[in-house]
């Protein structure tokens, strides 16, 4: 079976990003899960990219709303990255998502909120 999704990572001052490129549904929503909470230790503000991500089932919704409370246990926050033409916008509206979890349509404005860089801080 081709890989539906890959997942890269960045750290960046305070915060992980996680750049999730393709598909997330049901066949791969558990292993996606299990790929990303491996990191939820590293960082204090998780980023996740979905610019790259084409397509949203039921079972990666509920992905992320579990993400967003695994990380709130853990005195966390989570920001999805998710621009306006993005084709998943409508499923992420629709199901809510904003309501519990910050989505922002660009990287840069998430990174100039929650990524201070640990070059900038005082000697």
């Amino acid at each position: 079976m081709p890989e539906l999704c890959s997942i890269d990572f960045e750290e960046r001052g305070d915060c992980l990003i996680a750049r999730v490129s393709g598909e997330i549904d049901i066949s791969n929503s558990e292993i996606v899960g299990k790929r990303l909470a491996t990191k939820f230790d590293v960082a204090d503000h998780y980023v996740i990219d979905l610019a790259e991500t084409t397509h949203l089932d039921s079972a990666a919704i509920y992905l992320l709303f579990t993400l967003g409370e695994g990380l709130r246990t853990r005195r966390r926050t989570l920001s999805l990255v998710v621009p306006q033409t993005s084709p998943i916008r409508r499923v992420l509206q629709v199901t809510d998502v904003a309501a519990t979890i910050e989505v922002s349509a660009h990287l840069d404005d998430v990174i100039s909120r929650h990524c201070s860089d640990v070059s900038d801080a005082d000697p």
